[in-house]
């Protein structure tokens, strides 16, 4: 439902954010080679309000060091630092992909980025929300992001006034 509206303001996150642009069409084929994420390292934002959930986003190693490398201007960023820049990422994606919940003015709050625990199971914890998977193949490598979420009017659903 929400998933080409989230896959577009990753893209343009990453864009303004990291310099990283997406994939064409045509390059698609090469992705196959590209490393794809394994879930090591994934960062997590947690929303309230006019909807609840999570956004997950798990990088590639590529895409994880050059997200940092871009944001800082450095040429090797530190472990801390990628955590860093990639927090900052999830967060910047989830603060705009939460208004697509909010409904009749109401608000979305975002809780600070955290990087998951290693075998943290997001399936698991958040299994009764809804579920969007978006890739995002980008020229420096693969993002897999998760939104679990749950909105006010899930429980209004048929209620038409």
């Amino acid at each position: 439902m929400y998933t080409d509206k989230i896959h577009d303001i990753a893209v343009n996150t990453f864009e303004v954010t990291c310099y990283m642009f997406p994939l064409e069409e045509w390059e698609l084929d090469d992705a196959e080679h590209m490393t794809k994420p394994d879930g090591s390292i994934r960062s997590i934002v947690k929303f309230d309000g006019a909807a609840q959930g999570s956004m997950v986003i798990d990088p590639s190693e590529d895409l994880l060091s050059s997200i940092a490398a871009n944001m800082l201007g450095v040429d090797a960023a530190t472990e801390e630092e990628k955590e860093g820049a990639l927090c900052e990422i999830a967060n910047i994606i989830c603060g705009n992909t939460v208004p697509l919940f909010a409904k009749d003015e109401r608000i979305c709050y975002i809780r600070p980025p955290r990087i998951a625990d290693p075998g943290e199971d997001t399936d698991q914890i958040f299994k009764e929300m809804a579920r969007e998977d978006i890739e995002v193949y980008l020229d420096e490598g693969i993002a897999n992001i998760t939104i679990y979420y749950s909105s006010e009017d899930d429980n209004d659903q048929g209620t038409d006034s």
